[in-house]
């Protein structure tokens, strides 16, 4: 299957809520509204066509204006691969006191760990995730979050600017 005809199954079924992105070496590539980020994980999951049933990485990412979050999926029966971003506000903007989204740990248990370590890490909190516990910090931190652009933890070192 081409990226043109995965693309128009999922535009087609969500239209005007799913637009094309650019995401390096990986297409087709996808930006999904946060408010259907849920129902368009289960649609490819359980689409006879598109069959993503391994979810093969799930990254957050911080932008200077917003977050980010990635879903690198596959299909093994299909042999075809797919990218969807949705962005979140970032703390502070008048839109968001936490950035939220839905988590995928029932769609994919292996979200499971990549959301908690996304969790610990840039302060994005998975709603209705089976184990918020963290992952990787210690369970006392409160230093912030370490992947964030603005984090200036005891432990940053600040390079030198060229």
């Amino acid at each position: 299957m081409t990226k043109e005809e995965i693309t128009k199954i999922i535009s087609d079924k969500f239209p005007g809520k799913i637009k094309e992105s650019k995401i390096v070496n990986f297409e087709p590539a996808l930006e999904v509204e946060k408010e259907i980020i849920l129902e368009v994980l289960k649609f490819v999951s359980e689409s006879k066509e598109l069959s993503f049933d391994l979810l093969s990485c799930l990254v957050g990412v911080d932008r200077i204006d917003r977050l980010e979050i990635i879903y690198l999926l596959t299909s093994l029966e299909h042999k075809h691969k797919l990218a969807l971003k949705v962005s979140l506000p970032k703390v502070g903007t008048e839109q968001c006191s936490v950035p939220t989204i839905e988590t995928a740990s029932f769609i994919w248990a292996g979200a499971d760990w990549h959301e908690r370590e996304i969790a610990e890490l840039f302060g994005i909190k998975f709603l209705n995730h089976p184990d918020p516990r963290p992952l990787l910090l210690p369970e006392e931190w409160d230093e912030g979050f370490p992947l964030r652009r603005d984090w200036a933890g005891k432990d940053f070192i600040k390079l030198p600017e060229k």
